[in-house]
């Protein structure tokens, strides 16, 4: 076992014994944006919002813009090196080590549950293939023109990924994080209800079980993504850092900084 991973696994024993001293767990700040967005949405707050939302993909289409706004983003997608991706891992282990030193001492601070957040997200393989599954559907050509369930959960793949960059490109217009992130995830979920509707209508409950872990699967990596995108916030100076813990996780995510905004949501 190589001496960081050593370090790295002292660390989380450590903290699991400050959270166990401490009593109950408090969410991190991810995490209950995440929550309250998705009670937000079943309560129907959400309503007129994916109403526009769907007005301007709608639009869109009408305009021609669509085809293009596809083909860029997969052009990109096919464009991720392999070698990045695993440089960039190690990077993040490196990083995380060094995070949870300068919060080891603070516990109780919002950040160190922002840390926790991060540091500690750990994905199932199940739930990556899941989700892996389901992006790629998006690029799906359908062999045929039949509206098959399968051919019917790609094309609200795709819809809602290209209502998500035009989302993108509404963000540089005043939206906070925090609401950036809320309207996603509302998004999001507006999709998986569709994709579990058409699951059930076509009597297929094996893709409705496989939808609902994947419902859970996303929810938990939002939570992961609000939670870094705040990181990497104050290493940009969107986030003033308030604590001398802050300053120094703004100097950390400085030297990890990735070079473009979509490299940090792939994170």
């Amino acid at each position: 076992m190589s001496k960081w991973i050593a370090e790295l696994l002292a660390l989380a024993l450590s903290f699991s014994a400050q959270n166990a001293l401490h009593g109950e767990e408090v969410a991190s700040p991810g995490k209950t944006i995440v929550m309250q967005t998705k009670e937000r949405y079943q309560s129907g707050e959400y309503a007129k919002f994916l109403t526009q939302m769907h007005e301007q993909y709608q639009n869109a289409g009408q305009a021609g813009a669509l085809r293009g706004i596809f083909e860029s983003a997969k052009s990109a997608m096919k464009d991720r090196p392999s070698k990045a991706k695993t440089i960039a891992k190690e990077q993040n282990q490196e990083r995380n080590q060094r995070l949870l030193k300068a919060a080891e001492e603070n516990p109780d601070l919002e950040i160190v549950r922002r840390i926790d957040s991060v540091v500690f997200f750990t994905p199932t393989r199940e739930s990556q293939k899941l989700l892996g599954e389901l992006e790629e559907l998006k690029f799906h050509i359908p062999e045929t023109a039949e509206p098959t369930l399968e051919n019917k959960i790609s094309a609200l793949e795709t819809e809602y990924y290209i209502k998500s960059l035009l989302l993108d490109v509404a963000s540089h217009h005043g939206k906070t994080g925090s609401d950036l992130t809320e309207k996603k995830v509302a998004l999001q979920l507006e999709k998986f209800d569709k994709m579990e509707l058409a699951a059930k209508e076509a009597g297929d409950f094996s893709w409705k079980k496989n939808l609902s872990k994947t419902r859970d699967a996303f929810l938990a990596e939002s939570t992961y993504k609000a939670d870094l995108s705040a990181l990497h916030a104050l290493a940009t100076g969107t986030l003033a850092a308030e604590n001398p813990v802050e300053e120094k996780v703004k100097e950390i995510m400085m030297e990890y900084q990735p070079q473009t905004p979509s490299e940090v949501a792939s994170k």
